[in-house]
């Protein structure tokens, strides 16, 4: 999910015309790099690879519905992995994506009212 929304977000600050649209997903898809880089360490994992991603929309108001929607997800995905958790250091990490997450979605739902 972390790598996805990074991807979804470098495409959007390179397609969003609006410079303040292009500072916010650049800031978003470096936050969301950090998450994966996270669970990188988390899962032992070597590397991690970040596809190309070109589908983004070329409007800014496309690219923060979606964005709306992917951290949407992510909160939910968070919580329920929260819940789940029986490590008290995972829940802890889950309890604060998601923290993260939603401040993300504030973002886009100030720019979209």
């Amino acid at each position: 999910m972390e790598i996805s929304n990074a991807v979804f977000y470098k495409c959007s600050s390179k397609k969003t015309p609006e410079i303040d649209g292009q500072k916010l997903f650049k800031i978003l898809a470096k936050v969301e790099s950090e998450h994966a880089s996270v669970w990188k360490k988390l899962l032992k994992l070597d590397k991690i690879e970040f596809p190309k991603y070109n589908s983004c929309a070329s409007d800014y108001k496309p690219n923060l519905e979606e964005s709306h929607q992917r951290e949407e997800r992510a909160i939910k995905f968070y919580g329920e992995a929260a819940a789940d958790a029986t490590n008290p250091r995972i829940k802890e990490i889950f309890k604060a994506f998601i923290e993260v997450e939603t401040d993300h979605l504030k973002l886009s739902e100030k720019r979209l009212n």
